[in-house]
């Protein structure tokens, strides 16, 4: 394909010689993705055209000359189309843009023992579903206003083209909580007193890790891209003298964090989230809003699959409680 322009008055008319759908290793038939809206499988799409001679012509790309799309096998409507925006669109979407997310289920390729590819350069489609089920996928082109499709269906010059894949989005997994680590360890340093914890969240079933690569959550009209402070306690008169303590959320870029005032640098653990915890050496007072209800998130993982939590406030023992919700 050439992405110059291709003056269709000069070239005359042209129809499509061939149309091929499939993954990007030969004798693949069909892949496995979770079904939450994120995680994507990668499909090509082949194109190529001959002149009224049967001379093989370039072919722009849309608007110039070609517009492609994938379409479901059985009934040609074609995926919804996504423009990338880092949530989960409803059913089975389509984009052009590859997200960060681990394309590739273990174990969950299915081989038809075929060699061979197409060579040529392919149109890259991304497929992602927010719903489990299977489907099958072939393309649709558009050339000159003639539309041809690889669903068997016949095309305008009544040939047919039988190229598709299949997909499967299968239900994300529900991890037991014991295959969470939650673990805290004090940060040592000169801090006047004050006590500073650090928090780390990791995902370890079977003894191997699974990586959270992010967290989301619309509580204090927060989101991930920023320290969120879920927690300040205010004036706490239970304990011997009054205190307070504070916890703070990190993104997962994050190279340093403000607790309680002290500046403290981070060295994030791979595939592991963060939180801080400080409790100032006496109570100093504030105007501030205490937070005190649960601070709801979800961990994302490197597949996609969102896991919901909320870190309970625990005021007596000064401590963030991590519960599943």
């Amino acid at each position: 394909m050439s992405d110059g322009k291709t003056n269709l008055a000069v070239q005359g008319a042209i129809r499509l010689s061939r149309l091929d759908v499939r993954f990007e290793v030969p004798g693949i038939e069909s892949k496995k993705i979770f079904a939450n809206g994120r995680m994507q499988a990668r499909v090509w799409v082949f194109v190529e055209a001959v002149d009224e001679s049967g001379t093989p012509v370039p072919l722009a790309y849309y608007p110039d000359l070609i517009s492609t799309r994938l379409i479901r096998f059985h009934d040609g409507k074609p995926l919804a189309r996504e423009a990338y925006t880092g949530q989960p669109m409803p059913g089975w979407n389509a984009g052009t843009q590859e997200n960060r997310y681990t394309h590739e289920m273990p174990g969950a390729v299915y081989s038809s023992g075929g060699a061979g590819g197409s060579t040529g350069t392919p149109l890259e489609f991304w497929v992602s579903s927010s719903e489990a089920g299977q489907l099958q996928i072939a393309a649709e082109v558009t050339v000159q206003g003639k539309v041809y499709r690889s669903n068997n269906s016949v095309n305008p010059d009544g040939g047919k083209i039988n190229k598709s894949i299949v997909i499967v989005a299968e239900r994300s997994p529900e991890y037991s909580p014991d295959l969470f680590t939650w673990k805290s360890q004090e940060v040592y340093g000169t801090f006047g007193g004050a006590s500073l914890f650090r928090y780390d969240l990791g995902l370890y079933p079977g003894g191997q890790q699974i990586k959270l690569i992010d967290w989301e959550t619309r509580q204090y009209g927060e989101s991930s891209r920023w320290p969120v402070k879920f927690c300040y306690t205010g004036m706490i008169l239970s304990h011997p003298r009054p205190r307070s303590f504070t916890g703070v959320m990190l993104p997962v870029r994050a190279k340093s964090v403000d607790i309680i005032g002290f500046q403290l640098p981070v060295s994030p653990r791979v595939g592991e989230l963060v939180a801080f915890k400080g409790v100032p050496s006496e109570y100093k007072s504030s105007l501030e809003e205490p937070r005190l209800a649960p601070f709801m998130f979800a961990a994302i993982d490197e597949f996609g699959n969102a896991h919901n939590f909320s870190l309970v406030v625990d005021i007596q023992n000064s401590e963030f409680l991590l519960n599943r919700s």
